[in-house]
Formats: C-alpha cells, structure tokens, sequence
C-alpha cells in the first residue's frame, strides 16, 4: 500500500526534527523545529515528491498538513499545466 503525501510528508518532517511523535496539526516551530530545519524539510521534500513549496505559501502555518495541502495544490497546477503542452 502506498503511502499518502500527508504520511510522506509527516515522515520527512519527522525524520528531520528527530520527533517520531509529532502529528499532522503539529507546528514544526513548536516542536523544536529551527528555520534550518524547516528549510531542510522543504528540500527533502522537493526531492522526494518533485514539487516546490515556497514559505510564503504556507501562510505562516508550519504543520505537516498544511505543508501537504500546498504540496497537493502545487502537483495539481503542475498537472494542469502539463496537460495543456504537447507531448
């Protein structure tokens, strides 16, 4: 079974914090969580699911689900766009 892009993301975020605990609403900041960190979470994962999320994107909400839902949006405008080029 594959896994979500919420799992995928909680397990980056969790990986890289060293916080097996931390769940989906749970701040990134409030968890010990540095903007090092955060900007380490983001590259991992761009790498890992092939998509850009920017920090001004996330409204100042630093929660896995929050990165997931601009991850989503992300993937659903890069479809989008790929669906109007010539293959």
């Amino acid at each position: 079974m594959e896994a979500t892009e919420e799992q995928k993301i909680l397990g980056i975020v969790r990986e890289v914090l060293g916080k097996p605990g931390l769940g989906p609403d749970d701040d990134l900041f409030d968890h010990g969580g540095t903007s090092l960190a955060f900007v380490r979470v983001l590259a991992e994962i761009g790498q890992e699911l092939h998509v850009k999320v920017r920090v001004g994107d996330l409204g100042g909400v630093a929660t896995p689900r929050n990165i997931t839902e601009c991850v989503v949006r992300e993937q659903a405008v890069a479809a989008a766009n790929s669906e109007g080029d010539p293959a």
